[in-house]
């Protein structure tokens, strides 16, 4: 093997998020982010890593909040969008549509199939990025595309992938192969 510098790209590809931050009638924004993990189950911790000079990271710091939003493929220009523009120069609300929260008050996009919604609990600075731990608050997904014990069902919905430098693809409705004894 030989050695890789930028150690991230072996962690992609990656689903594609929003993170919604802020408060509607306020000030909001949405980015694009795949630095995105589940921590732990009790209690419920997810992590974001946010660019430390980002318009999100100033609105997270602000109101100690944030949502996790799951897009599917077909919606890939709005988080193309969201991840091209900047939140500074213009109100990416005004392009994708959003409401409050249902558990905090960031924004969730109405387009989402999948919303988490957190309250920091606390955020570690590492030069470029900050990440913030969340407490999962609320945890919500479309009915038709998600089933609690199995996760996203990948023959009815395509989640897009941040594959670094080489854009997005879709995994799901695919037919994976079934692990022994289990199913898709």
């Amino acid at each position: 093997m030989r050695e890789v510098k930028r150690f991230y790209l072996l962690l992609h590809p990656r689903p594609a998020y929003l993170i919604g931050s802020g408060r509607l009638g306020e000030r909001a924004n949405f980015m694009a982010a795949s630095w995105v993990t589940p921590i732990a189950e009790e209690p419920p911790l997810v992590g974001v890593a946010i660019g430390a000079d980002s318009y999100t990271r100033e609105l997270i710091d602000a109101y100690g909040e944030f949502t996790i939003n799951v897009l599917p493929m077909d919606k890939l220009d709005v988080i193309y969008y969201a991840g091209s523009r900047s939140g500074r120069e213009e109100d990416k609300t005004a392009v994708i549509r959003a409401r409050r929260g249902e558990a905090v008050q960031a924004p969730v996009a109405e387009d989402a199939i999948g919303v988490i919604e957190c309250r920091v609990r606390t955020k570690v600075e590492a030069q470029d990025v900050v990440f913030y731990v969340g407490e999962v608050v609320a945890a919500r997904a479309r009915e038709d595309v998600f089933d609690e014990r199995r996760g996203w069902a990948s023959s009815k919905v395509d989640i897009p992938l941040h594959n670094w430098g080489r854009g997005f693809y879709g995994l799901g409705r695919l037919r994976l192969a079934k692990a022994a004894g289990g199913e898709e």
